[in-house]
């Protein structure tokens, strides 16, 4: 995960490469201008960036709460279904919750199995320990009376339950400092907006450019001064 100065810093960075893009094209246009008799008496255009303003979200990464999957796999469900799930059927809703208890062995079983590894991030090839929790989870609710399918189908629930088992074991397995930030918008969106930080960063270009000039000894001084 990155930390909040090397995120900022990366996207002025690439302002100043978008930038260096557009002045290799402009010497490519005084080329083409320098090569014909009509064109080389026309000024060069060139293109400068003004006042670039930015708002960007971001989250941090030090913050965040740890879940047990009874309870995020839960309000995965709640999240995806709907009105499709009926709470108010205590005999069901009892038997998905003792069931979401029973599958943490396999998702614990799976944090301990990266942890042993000793890798800072999951890999593709750990996702796949996770696989047999939505695959569960989604067979059972499929059998429940308290679910209706409609527009929702058990794929779709399949697939939320696998991302978002993701995201909360990665919470586990990839620590971080204070100064490590949460930027990808797939992780950002399924954190409760109230965690979400606003930064707002205007941009505004300064060039410079190449003085050349003579000192008292007669050598040739080359610097940069501002625009």
């Amino acid at each position: 995960m990155p930390k909040l100065n090397e995120y900022l810093g990366g996207i002025v960075s690439e302002l100043a490469s978008a930038r260096k893009m557009a002045d290799l094209k402009t010497l490519e246009i005084a080329k083409e201008y320098a090569k014909d008799e009509m064109l080389k008496n026309f000024s060069i255009p060139r293109m400068k960036i003004g006042t670039v303003e930015l708002t960007i979200p971001f989250a941090k990464a030090g913050g965040q709460t740890i879940l047990k999957l009874r309870d995020f796999a839960y309000d995965e469900i709640i999240k995806v279904m709907k009105t499709g799930y009926n709470a108010a059927d205590i005999s069901s809703d009892k038997e998905l919750k003792d069931f979401l208890i029973d599958m943490e062995i396999y998702y614990d079983e799976a944090i301990n199995k990266i942890r042993k590894e000793n890798t800072q991030t999951i890999t593709a090839a750990q996702e796949k320990y996770f696989d047999i929790i939505p695959e569960y989870i989604t067979d059972l609710c499929v059998s429940l009376p308290n679910f209706k399918w409609g527009e929702v189908k058990s794929e779709t629930l399949q697939t939320s339950l696998k991302e978002r088992t993701l995201v909360e074991a990665r919470k586990v397995i990839e620590k971080a400092d204070g100064n490590e930030i949460i930027a990808e918008a797939s992780k950002l969106m399924s954190l409760d907006p109230k965690c979400l930080i606003y930064a707002k960063m205007s941009v505004s270009e300064s060039g410079m450019e190449w003085s050349r000039y003579e000192d008292i000894n007669g050598n040739i001084v080359e610097t940069l001064i501002p625009e």
